[in-house]
């Protein structure tokens, strides 16, 4: 399967999108990967396909399979175990991937809804997507898509500010240097535990409980793919784990995994996405 990420170009638009990923396949067989949990929204545009996602108690399945001709989008996101994506057959699929609380910036839709749709595009933007639709499946140059959407999501952003506390909120987290607590960063930020609680859940779509420590398994995770000669007793002191077993543990929690196992097993695409691709 061809993939390729590209960067956002304007910089209003960095602010709230990390970049635009690009799969496709035309070959008619099968193709499987796992990819883990991370603090971004992914919002799939799939040109001819059926989705099924399952996503209920230990499953974390995506199904893609061959289509009616009809465009469906789906938005994922806040895993908290290994998401695993099984194709059968072509696929033509453009992702979004918007930054932590990004994709509050540009629709007041409630995520609890969001998360069941398979017309995810529509329900943001609705009555604003055909004529997009229309011109991102006329073309096959990736660059050109890239293009398009950027154009499409700077006419809808709904303001050119953000929400000021989330962003000292996600700064005081990217910073910190030592074991971070809710209670000790609602104190940082001179508001209690519930109003943090609030604004993570409607900004972001998951506690910030559950944001910090998925920061944490993405640093560890980035870190082993950059040196997986380093000792597993250096990356967990190094990424504020109580001890070897603390970070072994979690790192099989979000990838079904151990280290050891683990930096055998993945690739690293264009030092952006960190997968495990399968025939």
């Amino acid at each position: 399967m061809d993939t390729l990420i590209l960067p956002v170009r304007h910089p209003l638009l960095r602010r709230y999108v990390q970049s635009f990923l690009f799969f496709k396949e035309d070959v008619r067989q099968s193709f499987a990967y796992t990819t883990f949990p991370n603090t971004n929204v992914c919002l799939a545009i799939y040109r001819n396909n059926q989705v099924i996602y399952d996503v209920n108690g230990p499953t974390n399945h995506c199904k893609v399979s061959k289509g009616n001709g009809k465009v469906n989008s789906r938005l994922y996101g806040f895993h908290r175990l290994p998401f695993t994506v099984s194709i059968d057959g072509t696929i033509d699929q453009i992702c979004i991937l918007f930054k932590p609380g990004g994709l509050r910036s540009f629709t007041h839709e409630g995520f609890s809804d969001l998360w069941q749709s398979n017309e995810v595009l529509e329900d943001l933007f609705p009555g604003k997507t055909s004529g997009l639709i229309d011109l991102l499946f006329s073309t096959d140059t990736p660059v050109t898509r890239a293009n398009l959407l950027e154009q499409f999501l700077l006419s809808r952003l709904l303001s050119g500010k953000s929400n000021p506390l989330l962003d000292t909120s996600l700064r005081l987290i990217e910073q910190n240097t030592g074991p971070l607590t809710v209670n000790g960063l609602a104190a940082a930020l001179h508001v209690n535990e519930s109003t943090l609680y609030r604004l993570f859940l409607d900004h972001i779509g998951q506690s910030p409980k559950a944001f910090c420590q998925t920061i944490r398994f993405r640093h560890a995770l980035s870190a082993l793919a950059v040196r997986p000669e380093d000792k597993l007793t250096q990356l967990a002191y190094t990424h504020d784990y109580y001890d070897q077993a603390h970070y072994i543990k979690d790192l099989k929690q979000f990838t079904g995994f151990t280290p050891n196992q683990l930096k055998h097993k993945f690739s690293v695409e264009q030092s952006e996405l960190i997968w495990i691709p399968a025939r």
